[in-house]
């Protein structure tokens, strides 16, 4: 396999899923992706794609790309398929072409519903409806190495009740607010805050509110 070493380590996960797929579909390419706040794709892992060409796409026709995270964050898409109209691209006659890569598949891996990670896959003849179905049953497997890659939110392991509390620590309530506003004994609260912290490493707070990004409607929280 050919990568490019940045920080996903040699013994990560997706390194095992790129295998399973690359043998599951023959004669594809691979790339692995993460994506950043502003939905570029970074630290890339390549299987079957020489370094060179990776570099070309980089430079030159990354922006161009019909299958760019940018374009389907905001839609409920987990898997995009190159299709005929992606073949009257300059993308295509200029890149894929002239590399003779004939399709693509775009695979998107998102947490919260933003896309966080994701893999082209591209060959020389079209991907079959049976093969786009054999990568869009991998989502699972994609999702459990991303994730190792990038832990999910704390604030998604939060339960309904326990985000609604969080919500309320951001206003500013105190306790007996927030015991009173949910109509529950101050102890229950404490219990909620305490399993909030331990799921967020938080030991106030203030700290609480800045794992998780948020900022405090008042500077003094009691």
């Amino acid at each position: 396999m050919n990568s490019i070493p940045f920080t996903i380590h040699p013994d990560a996960f997706i390194h095992d899923c790129l295998t399973s797929l690359t043998h599951l579909i023959p004669g594809i390419s691979a790339a692995f992706y993460l994506v950043d706040s502003h939905l570029t794709p970074t630290q890339h892992l390549l299987s079957g794609i020489d370094p060179q060409t990776h570099q070309d796409y980089l430079q030159s026709f990354l922006p161009i790309d019909p299958l760019h995270p940018r374009r389907f964050n905001h839609l409920p898409i987990v898997l995009a398929a190159l299709g005929e109209s992606g073949r009257t691209t300059d993308f295509y006659r200029r890149f894929m072409q002239p590399n003779g890569i004939h399709d693509m598949v775009e695979v998107y891996i998102r947490q919260r519903k933003r896309i966080v990670a994701g893999l082209s896959l591209m060959r020389d003849r079209t991907f079959t409806l049976a093969e786009r179905l054999k990568l869009r049953a991998s989502l699972p497997l994609l999702e459990l190495a991303t994730e190792e890659l990038i832990p999910c939110d704390p604030q998604c392991r939060l339960t309904p009740k326990e985000q609604q509390i969080v919500e309320m620590v951001r206003e500013g309530s105190c306790n007996k607010r927030i015991a009173l506003r949910l109509d529950i004994s101050l102890s229950t609260v404490k219990t909620h805050l305490r399993n909030i912290f331990a799921k967020t490493n938080a030991n106030s707070r203030t700290e609480l509110l800045s794992c998780l990004g948020m900022a405090c409607d008042r500077d003094y929280l009691m």
